[in-house]
């Protein structure tokens, strides 16, 4: 029998749920009528962001005003990179938001990251800029309680990067995107968080995702969201790793004293963390007499986890399930400091349907955007199976903004694409003409360990060229996922196998013999969390914001490691593609 506190949290949950889940419906049914008619959702998106910018200085400069046509907006505007907008967004950071917006937009503060190229760049949130992102993430999340409604009553753990990277010269937040929807949420949703927003910006991997565990252990929570699949990893190995003072500190209600944690946020939950929970603490000791570990998929009643599953690090999300359990899997979408620009509608699946109803987007065949006039597209016009390079039109000031993202046409939900991102722009190696991706070399590397049952979690392909050696691409990975070296081998073989079946280039240089078969370079447990703890003290990306690289085109990158060996197979030429 219930007690009677149970009974009244069922009763409140379903009366929540006959109230919740029609209102969703209906909020669900207007976008999907949408879709039907993305492309004109599109048009007038554009024209609405024209006319309210067209006073700005950057739109006098483009003759906003005279734009009465598609024809005259891409007359007008050029596809530019961030250098194009740089000089006006630099004008914004220091106050002069005349620059880029009409005098009634409000600039709330700054998106960033460090980008692909180590620099940073800003993305002025404004107020039509917010709202816009945040209506394509309630779709989003709309559609997975829909279909994940027992996670009604849960709490929602979201691994968020920080929201505090500094201000600008006008005295505006900068920090990363993923912050703001949190910062900016609807305080009776805040309610549903299982943790609170300033954890985001602690600094030490480790103190905060034991943080994190430490106030999240102690309730129901049914919903992670992270942006990729390492946080999540991390989030679990961190758990385990660390699983007898977890266990001590909820039992005694404390926190470790020795984590590194921001001024003032101990005060913060100190009422949170004080209650002892010994039963809890009893549970989490049976977990582990029953299985030797904790991991989530045993303390938690997970209904979803969330984050990429594409792209060039979405093959981690392979090694959740050790974790998680069977937790069904949901993409986050495309997601940048720019926007939110698809959001996916299944479980499982990498690719999401364009969010139609925020920026304006425009398409240029992957293999066309270096010609001198290239072909671009509306969303209505793509071909299902081919690469684009994604091009936006934001409320926040950017205009044919090429991003550099490569997607594919998976396919339509009425007049809307479904996009599967592929990887960023550059992620190519071209030792003698191969041309071989990043994204090539994960569906390889996927390939050879699902055929062989390896648990490989993290890895770097390496172009390497060098003085008396054949060129030839370097795999990197810890030893202890791939210990025997036969199985190395034939690691090694079904990469090569599923590269010459993937890329007619590779193959022919194979053949010739102008390129050698991949080499594993393996290397001692632990050195990728050592490489990016150097990377973060030296500076680089916040852990939150670290997205693994698939592919270096650059041999001196191997000289950060000290390998315990190589592994190579027999040389010899390789059969070209069929």
């Amino acid at each position: 029998m219930p007690t009677w506190k149970e009974s009244v949290r069922n009763m409140c949950l379903a009366a929540g749920r006959a109230v919740v889940i029609p209102w969703y419906r209906r909020k669900l049914a207007r976008f999907e009528r949408q879709l039907h008619e993305a492309h004109a959702v599109q048009r007038r998106r554009l024209f609405e962001k024209l006319r309210r910018c067209a006073d700005s200085r950057f739109g006098r400069a483009h003759g906003f005003a005279g734009i009465k046509s598609l024809e005259d907006f891409r007359r007008q505007l050029p596809i530019a990179g961030y250098e194009y907008f740089e000089p006006y967004i630099n004008d914004v950071a220091q106050g002069r938001l005349d620059a880029m917006f009409p005098a009634n937009e409000k600039v709330l503060m700054f998106g960033t990251t460090t980008g692909t190229t180590g620099r940073p760049k800003l993305n002025p949130v404004t107020t039509a800029w917010l709202s816009e992102y945040r209506r394509s993430w309630e779709i989003w999340g709309v559609k997975a309680i829909l279909e994940h409604a027992e996670m009604i009553g849960t709490k929602l753990l979201q691994v968020i990067g920080p929201g505090n990277l500094g201000r600008s010269p006008s005295g505006r937040a900068i920090g990363m995107i993923s912050s703001v929807a949190a910062r900016y949420q609807n305080p009776v949703l805040k309610a549903a968080y299982a943790i609170p927003f300033e954890l985001c910006d602690v600094s030490d991997p480790t103190a905060k995702y034991y943080t994190m565990l430490r106030l999240a252990l102690t309730g129901p929570v049914g919903f992670i969201c992270a942006i990729t699949p390492a946080n999540l990893i991390r989030l679990a190995t961190t758990g385990n790793e660390y699983r007898e003072s977890l266990i001590r500190d909820i039992h005694d209600g404390t926190l470790r004293e020795d984590l590194e944690l921001p001024d003032g946020f101990r005060d913060r939950v100190r009422r949170a963390i004080e209650v002892r929970r010994p039963e809890r603490a009893r549970q989490l000791e049976k977990i582990i007499e029953w299985t030797g570990e904790l991991y989530p998929r045993d303390y938690w009643p997970l209904s979803l986890i969330c984050c990429w599953l594409g792209g060039t690090i979405g093959y981690q999300s392979r090694e959740l399930s050790r974790y998680y359990g069977s937790t069904p899997t949901r993409d986050l979408g495309l997601v940048s400091t720019e926007g939110r620009h698809t959001i996916p509608l299944h479980d499982n699946v990498p690719e999401g349907v364009l969010a139609i109803d925020g920026s304006y987007y425009e398409f240029v065949p992957a293999g066309e955007i270096e010609s001198a006039r290239p072909p671009v597209l509306e969303c209505h016009e793509l071909e299902q199976g081919a690469d684009y390079r994604l091009l936006m039109t934001t409320s926040s000031g950017l205009y044919r903004y090429d991003i550099g993202d490569v997607v594919r046409c998976r396919g339509y939900v009425g007049q809307a694409p479904a996009l599967e991102f592929l990887q960023k722009a550059g992620q190519c190696a071209d030792m003698e003409g191969e041309k071989v991706s990043g994204h090539q070399v994960v569906q390889a590397v996927e390939t050879a360990a699902r055929e062989l049952s390896l648990a490989i979690d993290c890895f770097t392909a390496v172009a390497v060229r060098r003085d008396g050696d054949l060129p030839h691409y370097a795999l990197l990975v810890e030893r202890p996922a791939i210990e025997d070296a036969a199985r190395a081998r034939d690691f090694l073989r079904i990469v090569d196998r599923e590269l010459i079946r993937q890329n007619v280039m590779y193959a022919g240089k194979r053949n010739d013999r102008y390129i050698d078969a991949p080499r594993l370079v393996r290397l001692a447990g632990g050195a990728w969390a050592r490489f990016f703890n150097a990377q973060r003290q030296r500076g680089g990306p916040v852990e939150a914001q670290y997205k693994h690289p698939a592919l270096v085109v650059d041999t001196a990158w191997l000289n950060n490691f000290q390998p315990v060996d190589t592994i190579t197979v027999e040389r010899q030429p390789a059969a070209r593609a069929a």
